[in-house]
C-alpha cells in the first residue's frame, strides 16, 4: 500500500507532573514516528495553543500521558494509524474496536479504543519512545534536605 508523505497524527498529551495542575501539549508526529511539531495548549476550547521552540532539546525525556489522537480526515492515513497501533501493541497496549477507513469514527478516534493508559517520551531526535503499561511507570518526586 502506498502512503502519502504527507500523512501526519495528531498526539494529545499532559505532562506527567507531581503539581497538582496539569500542562497540555500536542505533538505532530510523521510516518517514522517523529515528532516534528509542538504545542503547548493553554485552551483548547478558546483556541490558545503557543509553539515549544526547540521542543526537541527542551522536552526530550520528560514524561507524558497520551489522551487521545487526532488525524486529518482528507488525508488517506490507514499507514500512520497501523504503524502507531503496531508500536502500541508491541508494549503490551490492546487496541480494540479500531474504525473502518471510511468510517467517521476515524475523525474522533481513529485508532480505536486503547485499553491501557500510555505514557511517553521522546529522544533528542524526536523519535517517540512508548512506555509498556506493565511497568506502570510514574514520576517520583522527593525533596531533598542538605544539612550543612
Amino acid at each position: 500500500m502506498k502512503h502519502e508523505a504527507y500523512a501526519e497524527i495528531l498526539i494529545n498529551a499532559t505532562l506527567v507532573s507531581p503539581h497538582d495542575f496539569s500542562e497540555i501539549y500536542e505533538f505532530v508526529l510523521n510516518q517514522d514516528l517523529e515528532a516534528i511539531e509542538c504545542v503547548r495548549v493553554q485552551s483548547l476550547a478558546e483556541g490558545l495553543v503557543f509553539p515549544v521552540d526547540h521542543f526537541q532539546k527542551t522536552l526530550s525525556t520528560i514524561l507524558f500521558e497520551l489522551n487521545h489522537v487526532r488525524v486529518n480526515p482528507r488525508v488517506d492515513n490507514r499507514f500512520i494509524i497501523q504503524k502507531l497501533t503496531h508500536a502500541l501493541q508491541d508494549i503490551g497496549v490492546g487496541v480494540k474496536h479500531a474504525p473502518q477507513a471510511d468510517s467517521m469514527a476515524v475523525c474522533y478516534r481513529p485508532l480505536g479504543e486503547i485499553t491501557d493508559n500510555v505514557r511517553f517520551h521522546f529522544n533528542p531526535d524526536g523519535k517517540f519512545i512508548f512506555l509498556s503499561p506493565v511497568f506502570r511507570p510514574v514520576l517520583i518526586s522527593k525533596k531533598i534536605q542538605l544539612k550543612i
